[in-house]
């Protein structure tokens, strides 16, 4: 379960850190319908009824509007795909609406990203986390994302009087260059001497029936898990992401250009980027020009 679609979804081009997210709404789903009927249930036995409950629990955990609406839209895609291999054989989902109205105004990020950056000496430095979390933490500060964590190559890093630095490629043609400070480098050699014992190319890796293969997205809310409860703060990587735009141009006084080139995207992208954080870290006070 939930019935090959994660291998589905990524075979689809879909970023594996939604896909970690989807199969672990669905497996939720699962958990409740086994809670609330005392037995294992099929998908065709899955009723509206079911689906209303399920998100009104969620709502009633103080889950925000915005994160339910994103949990109902997995939903109806995993409701598609029951539907297209023949396990269910009608879909009520697309006619499916919520009993109540969902704010879905973007909601306010309240990251401290001065707070990550203290920590990260810490952190880096710490015997109680595992080196895929330290890894994570410092990527999740350079705004890249999981996508482009777990295709990167040990071979595209470059050791020269500049330091350790990195060439990330991106999956959508862009590439951004990381260079490291003491505590990160220390830690980017680890995971480099940790791939060449495993004998594989990747950075982030997970060992699969004895064997390394690439990192296993079932893993990543271990990691992310551990870092929060330690630095003391969530680590979701799309607000942090928007957190670092602000901090490169609020604090660091980067321009439009120069953030594209940091983050490796394109102009467009960086500009939405760059104005949705202005708006939804408004509470963030600016510091003095």
């Amino acid at each position: 379960m939930p019935y090959g679609y994660e291998k589905y979804r990524l075979d689809n081009g879909i970023s594996p850190n939604t896909v970690v997210h989807e199969v672990q709404l669905i497996r939720a789903l699962f958990a409740f319908l086994r809670k609330t009927y005392k037995k294992s249930v099929e998908p065709h036995e899955i009723r509206p009824s079911d689906i209303q409950q399920f998100l009104l629990e969620q709502k009633e955990a103080g889950i925000k509007d915005s994160t339910l609406n994103r949990k109902l839209i997995y939903i109806r895609r995993w409701f598609d795909y029951m539907w297209q291999i023949g396990k269910i054989p009608n879909d009520f989902m697309p006619k499916f609406k919520l009993n109540h109205k969902l704010d879905l105004k973007p909601h306010d990020i309240e990251v401290d990203y001065g707070h990550l950056l203290e920590k990260k000496p810490d952190v880096l430095k710490s015997a109680k986390l595992p080196l895929n979390a330290k890894l994570l933490y410092v990527f999740y500060l350079r705004g890249l994302r999981l996508r482009d964590m777990v295709t990167i190559d040990i071979d595209n890093f470059l050791n020269d009087a500049d330091g350790l630095h990195l060439d990330v490629e991106k999956k959508d043609g862009y590439h951004c260059t990381l260079h490291f400070d003491e505590y990160e480098e220390a830690v980017m050699e680890q995971g480099i001497e940790r791939a060449k014992t495993r004998g594989t190319s990747f950075l982030l890796s997970s060992k699969v029936k004895d064997q390394f293969t690439n990192f296993q997205m079932g893993s990543l809310s271990d990691y992310t898990e551990a870092l929060a409860e330690f630095v003391g703060a969530p680590m979701r990587s799309g607000d942090i992401r928007f957190a670092y735009v602000h901090h490169l141009y609020a604090v660091e006084h980067k321009n439009l250009e120069e953030i594209q080139e940091i983050l490796g995207v394109s102009l467009e992208s960086a500009s939405r980027m760059l104005k949705d954080s202005l708006v939804r870290m408004k509470r963030q006070a600016h510091p003095p020009a």
